[in-house]
């Protein structure tokens, strides 16, 4: 009682004081992180007592249970936390915890395969830091490879409209599920025999969440437009159980994605929404959609600020490019290259787009995107003058900024590979859409928020003040107490006013 009434006191007295020591501070949606940790602790199950077992530096990722033992991964840092995890074993009978596994190695998932300590994690070797992770079994302190993979273990479509988190992992017994993405859909792997197994592969759909009851699968998906239902689904054939949002499309447009692809090595996809009551002898204005990430996909799911612009009158386009998620680790990698090869992949789509549909006037076409679609669309308003206006949104200006200030910063020098991490400012301010900000007429909206702390506000206000400065229409409209997550997350009202600020800026310019 006496050591938490002195802990009680000490955090009245600190209350108006934040102290960093440590990097990362914060991080997004969690805000001041320094000093945090996640441990891990033994519960009682006869006096429900508690107590720690591992150290105040370690920081734990994945855990395991098997053999009567815990396996775990956990970063254990002072004042800088890495990308590199390393393996530990806690023992109840000694009550002590010992490393089995000191190699640096990016460590995604610790998982009981048949007995096995089976790791997915990726060295960084190949594809830089966002290499997707392989498969290996950590045996006698050795790690040998089991399953060579390139899904990224994650559901990586996107969409604006769905409630809750994603499920990306579940275990049924011995049996091992994991969710990833396939060029443009989710499907569902199972490992068996040191081989990955697609079990639930549903043609555009996302599976946000799923349980395996005997030889069937029952998912939350959603599926083309629908939005999230639940399904059962058995030898890869989806019955629909539920129907709670039928309503919503009651009465309402919803446009269905016409794909597109920009034949390349690996070819570029992307979709058009057409918009409400379409007469092809008509002429209409465009919106291009750019995604976060990069490596993240968009699919042909519902999408609801899209779908809100094609039934205000308006064509949508949105793509794929170089740098997204879905399609192996060589198309993903960007490394040297942001704002290089993914620029052409989105300029020759949208030339595509144009050209299929000759009602898309040329001349009203206006440009937005939130995180590296804000990135881009920062780069796009420096490079050319094509887009009659722009909404960027939570995005990213100055890397040279970005980096000493987001929650993720120093890894994206580090995730580039350049020769000296230490003293990259060349390389990185050759990649800042703020160095072409002289270049850009474009009428440009900011949308960001004030938690936002992966692509922090100072990213807005530099363009935003340098564009101003340079007498192009600007207009920022910043979202208090919001985060990163705003337009999928955040507050019913803001994500409304969000979609209104995006809409009115570009009916100003574009109608």
């Amino acid at each position: 009682d006496e050591e938490k009434a002195a802990y009680d006191q000490k955090v009245k007295d600190d209350e108006d004081y934040i102290v960093f020591d440590e990097y990362p501070f914060v991080f997004n949606g969690a805000g001041v992180v320094n000093g945090n940790r996640t441990a891990l602790f033994l519960v009682s199950k006869k006096d429900h007592s508690v107590r720690k077992i591992t150290a105040d530096t370690f920081d734990v990722a994945s855990v395991e249970v098997m053999n009567g033992k815990i396996i775990f991964s956990a970063n254990d840092f002072t004042t800088y936390k890495t990308k590199w995890d390393k393996i530990y074993e806690y023992d109840p009978k000694t009550d002590k915890v010992s490393m089995i596994y000191g190699e640096k190695m990016q460590v995604r998932k610790v998982f009981n395969e048949k007995g096995k300590i089976f790791v997915n994690g990726t060295f960084a070797r190949d594809w830089g830091e966002m290499e997707a992770g392989k498969f290996y079994e950590l045996k006698d302190g050795k790690m040998e490879l089991r399953i060579d993979t390139e899904h990224s273990l994650y559901n990586s479509v996107g969409s604006d409209s769905r409630y809750g988190r994603n499920k990306n992992y579940f275990k049924d017994g011995e049996d091992n599920y994991f969710v990833t993405v396939d060029k443009d859909k989710t499907i569902v792997l199972k490992i068996e025999d040191d081989e990955l197994k697609t079990v639930v592969s549903l043609e555009n759909g996302s599976v946000d969440d799923f349980v395996v009851c005997g030889d069937s699968f029952y998912v939350l998906a959603m599926m083309g437009q629908d939005l999230d239902e639940v399904y059962k689904v058995t030898d890869n054939k989806a019955v629909k159980l539920t129907a709670y949002n039928d309503e919503v499309f009651k009465d309402n447009y919803v446009a269905r994605p016409q794909k597109l692809t920009v034949k390349k090595a690996v070819d570029i996809d992307g979709w058009v929404l057409k918009p409400i009551d379409y007469d092809e002898n008509r002429k209409y204005p465009a919106i291009l959609d750019i995604h976060g990430g990069p490596k993240t996909a968009y699919g042909e799911v519902y999408y609801h600020e899209m779908q809100y612009w094609a039934s205000q009158g308006y064509f949508v386009m949105f793509c794929n490019p170089r740098g997204s998620d879905g399609k192996g680790n060589l198309f993903a990698d960007l490394r040297h290259q942001f704002g290089g090869i993914d620029y052409q992949d989105i300029m020759a789509f949208v030339d595509l787009a144009l050209e299929t549909y000759p009602a898309i006037d040329k001349g009203r076409l206006g440009v937005t995107g939130g995180s590296y679609g804000g990135y881009m669309t920062n780069w796009i308003i420096g490079q050319t003058d094509r887009f009659k206006c722009a909404a960027t949104q939570r995005s990213i200006s100055n890397w040279i900024s970005e980096v000493g200030v987001s929650d993720y910063g120093i890894d994206f020098p580090i995730a580039q590979e350049f020769g000296d991490v230490r003293n990259c400012a060349g390389e990185l301010w050759g990649m800042s859409p703020l160095k072409f900000v002289n270049n850009a007429v474009t009428p440009t909206l900011f949308i960001h928020s004030t938690e936002d702390y992966r692509c922090p506000v100072p990213e807005a206000l530099q363009l935003y003040t340098a564009l101003t400065c340079n007498g192009v229409e600007t207009r920022m409209c910043l979202f208090k107490g919001e985060n990163h997550e705003l337009s999928r997350s955040g507050k019913p009202t803001h994500r409304i006013r969000r979609l209104t600020e995006i809409s009115n800026w570009m009916d100003k310019h574009l109608k």
